[in-house]
């Protein structure tokens, strides 16, 4: 197996496990999944993205931030409407930069469903993520989710 191939995969599969731990709600767990200094999470529009303005719809400039925007999640006490997620990743692509850092772009289909068992698109997104390569798997540092979609909630309670 060529290494491409190999980090391709190892990469597969923490985005796989990434999305299942935010479908499972384990949000506790969702911060130690960020490099514990610099880190940064960002959510934004597609549109503005491709007009050269960045501007993010929501962020996270360090590790206390990522942390933070879980918590009321975490203890139970975020009021917001619930609904069951289903996260699909697509189209992997990884590539390792000159300083070892890991860049990552990969495709994100959103799915939810309410109490009642109706279910519909919330999200379709890019990943575009920066990896710290760790002994056996890897850390954000960055993590930007470029959403397509214009209808999503402003809200955002749940990480994507």
């Amino acid at each position: 197996m060529t290494p491409d191939l190999m980090l391709r995969l190892r990469v597969e599969s923490f985005l796989y496990d990434y999305a299942a731990m935010l479908d499972d709600e384990r949000f506790g767990d969702w911060p130690n999944l960020f490099t514990p200094h610099e880190c940064r999470y960002e959510v934004l529009s597609r549109e503005n993205v491709d007009l050269g303005l960045p501007v993010p719809i929501m962020s996270c400039y360090s590790h206390g931030m990522v942390r933070d925007r879980v918590a009321m999640l975490v203890q139970g006490t975020l009021t917001y409407r619930k609904m069951k997620l289903l996260r699909q990743v697509s189209n992997v692509r990884a590539g390792a930069e000159p300083d070892g850092t890991i860049v990552v772009h990969a495709g994100l289909t959103v799915y939810q469903s309410d109490e009642e068992g109706v279910s519909s698109l919330y999200i379709v997104a890019r990943y575009q993520a920066r990896l710290v390569p760790l002994e056996d798997s890897f850390q954000i540092s960055v993590m930007k989710v470029v959403v397509d979609s214009f209808g999503i909630d402003t809200m955002l309670a749940v990480p994507l």
